[in-house]
């Protein structure tokens, strides 16, 4: 059964705004560009900017607290191009694709269906939006899903992600919640929380080892860190942001000085930002059964400690 989208005036209802993204983020555009449509939320409690492309949550912003996510000022805003920053949704792979050029799969280059919203009793809004399978999407992925994201936007951010195999054959599955957070100084910056865990260095001929105490990041970085605790800390001088999720696993990636050879990020600005990835990837990811259901969340949230 296929889901309704709702309208606008239910949506302006809720408190939340449509946008573009050349009014949002002007400096992020040339002349001629035809911008991203936007959903902006501002309901006293947090504010947060989702594109609806890709159900791609762009800004997070805890009332009272700094802005918890890094966008790049290079980022490419134009239908059909990954985002670079805030949290993408990497789905239904992981990495490079069968065709070992399409990075971590076609969700967060296409446009998502908002199917509801709503203000709970909290002050709270909460948001669903669908994705479901078509023609395009088989080429690439050939079983009939729907893929479901529910995001809750108050002091708090939570992230729901629901995906359906309605297919008659077993769909191999990863994802991961691709979240950029903005750091002071990401060689100042440390992930608490993955101590004794063991990593797959993708920067070391993906050898294997055994984590220390916390994570620091003094150059490029991209581990996959395997059946991780459900809670990190980012700490930062300032401040830290807790991340709670119940995915199997951690990815912490910073491109270093290799920044220079990625145009949508640039040269120098590695230093404002940390990825700490909650997903299941790599050797945990998942063999979804037809007519399977699977789960996952995450939270964030500014650490009280």
């Amino acid at each position: 059964m296929h889901s309704q989208p709702i309208d606008q005036a239910r949506l302006m209802d809720s408190g939340i705004q449509f946008a573009n993204s050349i009014d949002v983020y002007p400096a992020l555009h040339q002349p001629g560009d035809a911008g991203l449509p936007l959903l902006l939320v501002d309901n006293g409690l947090g504010r947060a900017v989702i594109a609806l492309q890709g159900a791609h949550v762009l800004a997070f912003q805890p009332k009272g607290e700094r802005e918890m996510l890094w966008v790049s000022p290079r980022c490419v805003l134009e239908s059909g191009k990954p985002i670079r920053g805030g949290i993408p949704l990497c789905l239904p792979w992981f990495g490079p694709g069968t065709d070992g050029k399409s990075m971590h799969g076609f969700a967060r280059t296409t446009a998502w269906t908002v199917v509801d919203a709503q203000t709970i009793s909290t002050g709270a809004t909460r948001l669903a939006f669908e994705l479901e399978g078509n023609a395009s999407t088989n080429a690439l992925w050939p079983h009939a899903f729907k893929f479901r994201f529910d995001v809750l936007v108050g002091s708090v951010l939570t992230l729901g992600l629901t995906i359906e195999n309605h297919s008659d054959v077993v769909a191999p599955l990863a994802f991961a919640f691709h979240t950029y957070f903005a750091v002071d100084d990401v060689a100042k910056t440390r992930v608490v929380g993955l101590d004794d865990t063991f990593y797959i260095d993708k920067l070391d001929n993906l050898s294997r080892r055994q984590q220390q105490g916390e994570v620091s990041i003094p150059a490029a970085m991209d581990r996959i860190y395997l059946d991780v605790p459900a809670v990190q800390t980012l700490k930062m001088h300032t401040h830290a942001v807790r991340i709670d999720s119940d995915a199997h696993c951690a990815v912490v990636w910073n491109a270093g000085v290799n920044d220079r050879n990625m145009p949508d990020i640039g040269a120098g600005n590695h230093v404002g930002y940390l990825c700490v990835e909650r997903g299941d990837v790599a050797e945990r990811a998942i063999a979804l059964q037809p007519g399977a259901t699977h789960r996952n969340w995450m939270t964030l949230a500014v650490d009280a400690e």
